[in-house]
């Protein structure tokens, strides 16, 4: 009989202003998974609920059926209401052990927290938020070491007086941070053996493929990271720190997984959806946007003799689109490019700091054009510093003239509203001047919230010229993104 019953579960992501990927698994959650499985052995019961692929119904009724000990939601912008549904559902089932991970925990954890104590947990439970990858944050909860020495691990300290139910608190609870800790505690603690024989989901996932005639890559194509590290600019108290507002490993220096482990996970998937689908992995479609030509370089490198002809989708800015890397996109056989222009006026690029101005940007669209076969995704960021109506019509029109260079090859175009998402330098900015102006707290609102106060302080545009421009540009398309495809 397990002692320990774990649930860990991706909110299903909000539509209209956030992303919908039903063609995405979250490999994270399969690494926490394996570590757990490991260290426990069989007296660890674990279920991943991963609502990348399943309904809000679907994630309520996996909360509702038992009691679990301990459950863990993986949170960011998109998903923090239906975060706090389902959290409410897993206390009123009497889970009195909750943490919350993922780049909204992080970098906005007291949203979370306030939340846990609205609905009356603090003094019941152990509620909190870990700043790290979470392999010791959900073994010490387990095992019952006191929230204080759990490091990089944020929580509500329960005081007399505090409320048992929902109700004005006498007292209201304080908010502790433990100690931090660069990088993580022991070398042990992050394993990269994937579970994909226990946690089957993942074929669901891949059986999707199949079943949508409107699937934008080749099936069946592996969505992940080729790395582990990705150096986003994360900025905590107007300072610049180095961190990975997606990976959420907070570190001294972010070292890439090495090149060969990608090939051990394609292998054993590849052995796995031949036995269960009786279908060879063909592609794979990498997430991370920090692809170096020396990553790609000791992919190809290692690529097994067996895997030389398989496909590959990478994700890259308009500040990476370099003869160089191209190069080595084609060398590992790239079939498509997911470009991310990062504006289209000399003013928004230089407030992002990308490096290279509007100019630029098309010698490499032609460039890419001319000299380049893969197919492409656009996706247009809107609502820069200094957007106003007629830098919105450029970027509508800039789409048109991307479509018409690359015509059929074009898969797909979308227009991104600029999200302040926490822990980024859009983030800090507009925080900054919340704080100066006497506005709301930006972390306390949601993610249109965000977006409009965003608009109003620095920009001559407000949410519904972006959003008109965002329907311009995606019904520029030849089809809709994967994004915003109604689940099957």
């Amino acid at each position: 009989m397990p002692r320990y019953s774990v649930l860990l579960m991706v909110p299903p992501q909000q539509y209209g202003y956030g992303y919908i990927n039903d063609f995405f698994w979250q490999e994270g959650l399969l690494y926490l998974a394996s570590y757990l499985r490991q260290r426990f052995g069989p007296d660890l019961e674990l279920e991943i609920c991963d609502g990348n692929h399943r309904t809000m119904e679907e994630c309520r009724e996996v909360l509702r059926r038992r009691r679990y000990d301990l459950v863990g939601f993986h949170c960011i912008d998109h998903t923090r209401d239906a975060a706090f549904e389902l959290l409410g559902l897993a206390a009123e089932n009497g889970c009195r052990k909750i943490v919350f991970g993922g780049a909204g925990a992080i970098f906005g954890p007291e949203q979370y927290l306030r939340e846990a104590d609205r609905i009356g947990l603090t003094g019941e439970a152990v509620v909190g938020a870990c700043t790290d990858a979470g392999e010791y944050t959900v073994e010490a909860m387990l095992l019952g070491t006191p929230p204080a020495e759990i490091p990089n691990f944020v929580y509500l300290e329960a005081v007399e007086g505090v409320r048992k139910g929902p109700g004005p608190a006498a007292r209201p609870p304080r908010l502790r941070r433990s100690r931090k800790v660069a990088g993580r505690p022991d070398r042990q603690e992050y394993l990269d053996r994937l579970p994909f024989e226990s946690y089957t989901e993942i074929f669901e996932y891949f059986a999707l493929q199949l079943d949508r005639p409107d699937y934008p890559y080749r099936p069946l194509t592996y969505s992940g990271l080729s790395h582990e590290g990705c150096p986003h600019r994360v900025w905590r108290d107007d300072k610049l720190v180095k961190s990975c507002s997606f990976c959420a490993i907070p570190a001294r220096r972010l070292a890439y997984r090495p090149a060969g482990e990608l090939w051990e996970r394609v292998q054993t998937l590849d052995l796995l959806c031949r036995a269960r689908l009786d279908t060879p992995l063909n592609s794979i479609k990498d997430w991370g946007d920090s692809l170096t030509p020396r990553l790609l370089r000791d992919l190809i490198d290692l690529r097994p003799a067996a895997h030389a002809s398989m496909t590959y989708s990478g994700y890259l800015s308009v500040a990476d689109l370099t003869p160089r890397m191209l190069d080595a996109l084609r060398e590992m056989n790239c079939w498509s490019l997911y470009m991310g222009v990062d504006g289209t006026s000399d003013t928004g690029l230089e407030f992002l700091e990308k490096g290279y101005s509007v100019p630029t940007l098309w010698e490499r669209l032609q460039l890419l054009r001319d000299e380049y076969d893969f197919r492409i995704e656009v996706g247009v960021i809107l609502g820069v510093e200094g957007e106003t109506p007629a830098s919105l019509r450029r970027s509508v029109d800039a789409v048109h003239r991307v479509s018409e260079m690359f015509g059929e090859r074009v898969i797909v175009v979308q227009g991104n509203m600029l999200v302040p998402m926490p822990g980024s330098f859009v983030f800090s900015s507009l925080a900054r001047r919340a704080r100066e102006r006497g506005l709301d707290d930006p972390l306390r609102l949601d993610v249109q919230g965000r977006i409009g106060m965003w608009l109003r302080e620095f920009t001559r545009v407000g949410f519904d010229e972006c959003a008109a421009a965002q329907n311009s540009i995606e019904a520029i398309s030849p089809r809709r993104h994967s994004y915003s495809m109604p689940r099957p």
